[in-house]
């Protein structure tokens, strides 16, 4: 079989961009062709061009190109607790964990699967569910639980997420997202907005869909939907308009992280010491049905 050319990404990594001939569950995103709700069997469903986490095969990978960032056995395991299904994956951190990747964090994520990159010009529907346990305590420091997050170009010295899912402090779940307009990104440079987008209820799957028109100018667009499951009936939880995302190399591109990422455990403990939150029914896709995490 001819080799296909591949591109590198930081950190020595190499990405295969014929990923769709080469492994099974990795397949790209169709602009045109509508997508409907993949079953839970698999990851991804080639005839709707939606790549869909669902973890019912009981493999932390969910059968495709899912990777893990993880310091011990604790970190991430196959949970029974599914939101449609029978299982889902189980983050945990304990305070004290090894830093890893430069940080306190117990995540899964998509750097080496294509069909879920973004990059300014691009726009995906997203979906996934995230369980709150009944036991769960306000924290004094947030937990960021979902991430959309670019990697560096060459000049910069570091890369923050394009968005990202946060817990804070006060019991709701925000959304920040940043943006620069500027080639090289600094700390000075990044424009920040925030979000509320709904209480945090403990003992409940909450389901977020989001539409984003991924832009680093003024054409960006971002609406975002939520529920849980007990009580069901999506409600529009944020709609707007603007800058979302980086002006990137052309090489340059962002993938998903879902788990638990804890900042202030980089440097000093926090009130809580212990936590544990579940996600399940991960999608990408090119509709609302495509990724609804509350359909098989």
């Amino acid at each position: 079989m001819r080799r296909k050319a591949t591109k590198v990404i930081p950190g020595n990594y190499r990405l295969n961009a014929a990923c769709v001939a080469l492994v099974v569950g990795c397949v790209a995103l169709s602009a045109t062709q509508p997508a409907t709700a993949a079953g839970t069997a698999t990851a991804t469903s080639a005839a709707t061009g939606t790549l869909r986490f669902t973890y019912e095969n009981g493999e932390i990978s969910s059968g495709t190109e899912l990777e893990v960032n993880k310091c011990c056995t604790h970190s991430l395991r196959i949970s029974s607790l599914g939101r449609t299904g029978q299982r889902a994956v189980m983050s945990q951190l304990k305070y004290g964990d090894p830093a890893v990747e430069g940080g306190v964090r117990a995540e899964s994520h998509t750097l080496h699967n294509e069909a879920s990159h973004f990059r300014s010009g691009t726009t995906a529907y997203y979906g996934f569910s995230i369980y709150i346990p009944s036991t769960w305590e306000k924290d004094s420091r947030e937990e960021i639980v979902f991430q959309w997050k670019p990697w560096r170009d060459k000049c910069e010295e570091q890369k923050w997420p394009s968005a990202f899912l946060a817990v804070q402090p006060t019991g709701k779940f925000q959304l920040r997202v940043n943006s620069d307009g500027n080639r090289c990104s600094t700390s000075a440079s990044l424009q920040k907005a925030s979000y509320n987008l709904a209480d945090v209820q403990p003992g409940r799957w909450h389901d977020f869909v989001f539409h984003i028109k991924w832009s680093h100018g003024s054409d960006g667009a971002l609406t975002g939907w939520h529920q849980t499951h007990k009580t069901p009936g999506w409600k529009k939880v944020v709609s707007a308009t603007g800058a979302n995302t980086f002006n990137d190399d052309a090489g340059t591109e962002g993938y998903l992280k879902w788990g638990l990422y804890k900042p202030a455990w980089n440097t000093a403990p926090t009130l809580v010491q212990n936590r544990v939150i579940f996600h399940d029914n991960v999608a990408v896709g090119t509709s609302f049905n495509a990724v609804d995490p509350a359909k098989n």
